[in-house]
């Protein structure tokens, strides 16, 4: 599943991500995110945290070798966007340790969860069903320390199969113009 940001609460803050399922036994399985920092260069910044939310019956635990500054997020008040079932940040949504242990620009990093659920919930699983905004928003991440001295708080978005389908096209078109 791949996703990306809208625009932010300040303007500050953009990333681009995935998630994947991998199921490693009968009610066990994996759910790594990869999120890179895409924040203009010019104004720096770092991704501190993100939330998101699974489907019903799913429990997650956190792998700290992939992220070992960082920590599981459980019910994360991620204000305004209301609250999320599991993530993963440097300290709380709204604080924690400096943020430059957080994801700089242009750094992508893979942040891997441990999956428990029922062996009926756990073969229903995709990679979308860690990305559930049944209630109301998907996911969100945090971001701290711009030059500017602000921070932002951006939701992720899968794209529309056809929003994808213009892009491709607009890419093959500025390509044929060259």
């Amino acid at each position: 599943l791949v996703f990306s940001s809208l625009p932010g609460l300040e303007g500050n803050g953009s990333f681009t991500g995935s998630m994947i399922f991998t199921a490693t036994g009968a009610t066990t399985g994996t759910c790594s995110v990869s999120l890179t920092n895409t924040s203009p260069a010019a104004n720096g910044g770092f991704l501190t945290a993100f939330a998101f939310n699974v489907v019903d019956g799913v429990t997650l635990g956190f792998n700290s070798s992939t992220q070992p500054t960082w920590g599981l997020l459980s019910v994360v008040d991620a204000n305004p966007y209301r609250i999320f079932d599991y993530g993963a940040g440097i300290g709380s949504w709204l604080d924690g340790g400096p943020p430059f242990n957080g994801m700089a620009v242009g750094i992508t990093s893979v942040t891997e969860f441990s999956v428990s659920a029922t062996a009926g919930v756990l073969a229903t699983l995709t990679d979308s069903s860690f990305f559930d905004d049944s209630n109301g928003y998907a996911f969100a991440a945090r971001f701290r320390g711009f030059a500017n001295g602000g921070s932002d708080k951006v939701l992720g978005v899968v794209p529309a199969p056809g929003a994808i389908a213009l892009l491709a096209l607009a890419g093959l078109a500025s390509r044929r113009r060259r």
